[in-house]
């Protein structure tokens, strides 16, 4: 985590700011401590990645999809790309639609949520020069998105271990924020977009995007993040690619 993060980072139980315990590795914290300044809760730093995730982070469906991404994440970028072919999509041409769907300013700062291997940075770091931060609750997926950043020089990007339910941001600290695939599954779905909105600046964008197999049509959660939207978030735009197989739904933060 760089230096510069602790501007909009807080501690995800009571939103104070963190101090770092520790030395910083020039303009990096690399491994040490964040203790947050009001309640005292300790989050570890280890190997560049700060680990926010809180007990109500791993609520059943959130601890589920822990452990099959911790086990999936070696294999999750040849096996995707496999599976996007065998049904009819092309993970290039998916990416570029999530990237422009932002509708990114050369200096807007990003958020994705649950950013896994770090398929979309390179997609959105070509649209800005902003500031980049990832966060996702398994650190399997998130080594694989370190090393991709690092080989791809797409830095400045902060990468965070946590959940969508229990965001370590101050209020308004990204102009856009990017919910990855697996809201339908979250395990709190208002919460997750009400601090999504928290998280964003006044008139920035909010955009979820998901796959929709037979199984989310059968359960009916197609729809499931239109209806748990918080009244700080309304609805602008709802795209829906490759026959049906996934949806963009893009959001504004009311002023």
């Amino acid at each position: 985590m760089r230096t510069e993060a602790l501007s909009f980072v807080r501690c995800p139980a009571c939103g104070s700011e963190p101090e770092f315990l520790g030395r910083p590795e020039g303009r990096e914290f690399i491994e040490g401590e964040l203790r947050c300044s009001s309640c005292h809760r300790s989050f570890r730093v280890r190997h560049g990645i700060p680990d926010f995730r809180l007990p109500d982070c791993f609520k059943t469906p959130n601890k589920l999809q822990k452990a099959l991404y911790d086990v999936y994440a070696p294999f999750y970028d040849r096996l995707e790309a496999i599976l996007g072919k065998m049904t009819g999509f092309s993970e290039p041409e998916l990416r570029e639609e999530i990237a422009s769907f932002l509708e990114l300013r050369s200096d807007s700062s990003v958020l994705e949520i649950c950013v896994g291997t770090g398929g979309n940075l390179p997609y959105i770091r070509a649209r800005t020069r902003g500031p980049i931060a990832g966060l996702d609750i398994s650190e399997e997926m998130l080594k694989i998105c370190q090393e991709k950043v690092d080989h791809m020089r797409l830095w400045p990007v902060d990468l965070f271990l946590g959940c969508a339910e229990y965001l370590p941001f101050k209020p308004g600290a990204f102009d856009r924020v990017l919910i990855g695939g697996g809201i339908s599954y979250f395990g709190d779905v208002r919460r997750a977009l009400s601090e999504a909105a928290r998280v964003t600046a006044d008139g920035g964008l909010v955009v979820v995007f998901e796959q929709v197999t037979l199984l989310e049509r059968a359960l009916g959660r197609a729809d499931l993040p239109l209806r748990n939207l918080p009244s700080s978030l309304s609805p602008l735009e709802r795209r829906w690619l490759f026959g049906h197989k996934f949806y963009l739904l893009k959001l504004v933060k009311q002023v």
